[in-house]
């Protein structure tokens, strides 16, 4: 029996942001797809707020199989509820931005309310679960976080996140539990106050947040670092320079790929090594995670990783 035309025609991506330019991301889908004997196309587009929605009915009109949404086009479907309806984009977490789209089975039940693309939202979980099996790799757990972030909306929600979703949740301790004491989040100066000794509980015990590097002095409790936005170079040596527990995590949370944030970072990826989580450690991550919804199958994180590298070498 001849293949039918859904066997013959090779499946395709999309990779969507504004502006599109230098990032790894075709090159890495690319690299990885190869690697694994994957047939598929991939093809990126730069496309403004007002572009997006046209674009993605046309994506689902032509059968795409998927889209990888970059940060700077994310901000229209997961903040606008009818955007995302007017799309018909279910499977939405309004507490988790859509970082893909994969496109939806035909359903022929008239119950079912009509779906072209299911959200898929991973970013968050991936980072969090690299932070904890780094740390734990060396035998240890969350003490404090310090998150560095010039936005105050964004310190606040971060926070909140990480307490209430338990995200970063350290080992149980002798001395306390969850019942025993309240989980608090506050802004404030990370540095170790006098006589003070980390005590290690059930859940985050403590989030601290800054508005810059400058607020950072030389001795910190935070063993896990969240560089949101910033300077890089201002906040790498912060990290250098500082007295901080051992193991302690630093970790790339932006979602550019600016070349001279991204040398900064190659440098202390070098330094670290793997106590540096750097953005495109997270991004080839959650490609990984997402590459099997949209195609079925697995490709490899470190093929993508090192991709990704390649292309940002260059």
């Amino acid at each position: 029996m001849p293949p039918s035309m859904d066997e013959k025609i090779e499946p395709v991506l999309a990779v969507v942001g504004h502006p599109v330019a230098g990032n790894p991301t075709q090159f890495a889908l690319e690299s990885a797809l190869e690697q694994a004997n994957v047939d598929c196309r991939v093809l990126s587009f730069d496309l403004d707020a007002k572009q997006l929605p046209i674009a993605l009915n046309g994506m689902h009109a032509m059968s795409f199989r998927g889209v990888w949404i970059d940060a700077s086009c994310r901000g229209q479907i997961s903040k606008d509820s009818n955007t995302a309806d007017n799309l018909h984009i279910t499977g939405m977490d309004q507490s988790s931005p859509v970082e893909a789209l994969r496109s939806a089975p035909e359903s022929n039940s008239a119950d079912e309310p009509r779906s072209n693309w299911n959200a898929i939202s991973v970013r968050e979980k991936t980072w969090t679960q690299l932070v904890r099996d780094q740390l734990e790799r060396g035998g240890f757990s969350v003490q404090q976080v310090l998150i560095i972030s010039t936005d105050a909306d964004v310190r606040k929600q971060l926070s909140q996140k990480l307490v209430a979703k338990n995200q970063l949740a350290a080992t149980e301790s002798k001395h306390a539990t969850a019942s025993d004491k309240d989980i608090s989040t506050k802004e404030s100066d990370p540095d170790c106050p006098s006589g003070a000794e980390p005590q290690l509980e059930s859940a985050l015990d403590r989030v601290v947040m800054v508005t810059s590097p400058d607020e950072i002095t030389t001795t910190s409790l935070a063993n896990v670092w969240l560089a949101v936005d910033g300077p890089a170079s201002e906040i790498i040596d912060a990290f250098r320079s500082s007295t901080t527990p051992p193991g302690t995590v630093l970790v790339d949370l932006t979602e550019n790929w600016d070349t001279n944030d991204i040398s900064e970072w190659e440098r202390c990826k070098m330094d670290a090594g793997s106590n540096c989580i750097t953005r495109w450690d997270i991004h080839a991550a959650c490609l990984a995670k997402v590459v099997p919804q949209w195609l079925g199958a697995e490709v490899q994180v470190d093929v993508l990783r090192e991709a990704m590298e390649e292309y940002l070498s260059v």
